[in-house]
């Protein structure tokens, strides 16, 4: 190797001479780096907790996850549907008279 240039011992470049501290093995760079303080990073120990609401208790004819998914129309028919069937349980003789009517005005 040329007097103009050496390599580092620690980073194992090829510097020129004026990089290096006299007759040193190792660059400026290295040595700054290395009587530098060390820094060490504090764990952060943070505890975080969660409030978790308690699951509600299923209604029945509601399948779980369904509400406020998809498109407004298709929405708005689920619950038309959901409406109905209610209606049908808790009215049923009348639910069966107005749709015997029905079928009746269709032809069935």
């Amino acid at each position: 190797m040329s007097a103009k240039w050496r390599r580092c011992q620690t980073c194992r470049k090829v510097l020129a001479a004026e990089d290096f501290e006299g007759d040193s093995a190792i660059c400026r760079t290295d040595e700054a780096k290395a009587t530098a303080a060390p820094v060490t990073r504090v764990a952060a120990s943070r505890v975080t907790t969660r409030v978790v609401a308690k699951a509600k208790p299923a209604q029945p004819g509601v399948v779980a996850g369904l509400r406020g998914r998809g498109d407004t129309e298709v929405r708005a028919r689920r619950a038309r549907m959901r409406s109905l069937e209610r209606l049908a349980e808790q009215f049923a003789e009348d639910f069966d008279l107005i749709l015997r009517e029905e079928r009746a005005a269709e032809g069935l």
